[in-house]
């Protein structure tokens, strides 16, 4: 498994009197008896993050952790990233995760890092993520944004021709009228995806303690990732076989995986002769969308 340099640790959690251990299995403390029920990863069924708690599932029992119970920010990404790299490989298991700015623990493998590869580190920012869905967003619904907005423009002037008087007189203006309303209808619907892309990242502030933490950003022949720098331990890598396509905005360079998640690399944190190698190194590997 990845990330095997992580230490396990104990949470207690006073709403239900448990404490529980996480590391090589997953043990739970009643604390009003002295034996703790212990859990190879192997046995667990489901695996669920929420905005305000973790939920573990076993074949007669499952597990509440609220977020709230955790110390920092740091214990929270410790947890998940020991939980999700156990859980690698094992089968079954139902996993729901959501609001999540990286992709999951999951999908790393570990791997001995070559002298060809490009790294970067530091924080996502507002720019990176919106710029990069819109992006994205817009050039694959370019042509229906625009047909609306010509159909739009036909319909105005077909309305005026049909409500309005002395055609000849005033076919330019109408012409015209009509035009700016077709560019309007598409100005609308680029600024709405504007404003949903904004609510998605406003929400991956408010839920995914990631976006507050350095992220370190990683491709290389056997793989990339983007891991918070302060569990990342120099050898976890997603495998290029597990990427299904990448796309290239203005400011960064997004690989989706096959489960879909995206990690999104901002090139800004790369000198800019390197960022076309950086390009071109991953399109040698993965199919651009």
């Amino acid at each position: 498994m990845a990330f095997e340099a992580l230490s396990g640790f104990r949470l207690s959690v006073s709403q239900t009197n448990q404490t529980f251990v996480i590391g090589d299995y997953f043990a739970v403390f009643d604390d009003d008896t002295d034996t703790p029920d212990v859990y190879e990863w192997s046995s667990v069924k489901g695996y669920y993050e929420q905005n305000d708690h973790f939920k573990l599932t076993f074949e007669r029992a499952e597990y509440v952790l609220p977020k709230n119970a955790f110390g920092d920010n740091l214990e929270i990404i410790h947890f998940r990233t020991i939980v999700e790299g156990m859980l690698s490989g094992v089968k079954g298991v139902d996993i729901k995760i959501k609001e999540r700015i990286i992709p999951p623990k999951y999908n790393y493998t570990n791997a001995d890092l070559s002298s060809s590869v490009f790294t970067g580190t530091g924080i996502y920012s507002e720019k990176d993520i919106n710029t990069g869905s819109v992006s994205h967003i817009y050039s694959k619904l370019r042509f229906p944004i625009w047909l609306i907005a010509a159909l739009s423009a036909v319909g105005s002037f077909l309305a005026m021709w049909g409500f309005g008087k002395n055609l000849e007189d005033n076919y330019i203006f109408y012409l015209v009228i009509a035009f700016f309303i077709g560019l309007g209808v598409g100005i609308v619907i680029y600024l709405i995806m504007c404003i949903i892309a904004r609510y998605r990242y406003s929400g991956f502030l408010k839920r995914d303690v990631s976006t507050v933490e350095s992220i370190v950003f990683i491709v290389a022949p056997d793989g990339f990732g983007a891991i918070e720098q302060c569990i990342y331990c120099g050898k976890e890598l997603i495998p290029w076989s597990f990427a299904k396509y990448f796309y290239e905005t203005k400011y960064s360079i997004s690989i989706v995986c096959m489960d879909k998640s995206v990690c999104s690399i901002p090139k800004h944190l790369f000198q800019k002769n390197v960022q076309n190698d950086l390009a071109e190194f991953i399109a040698a590997r993965v199919d651009q969308d």
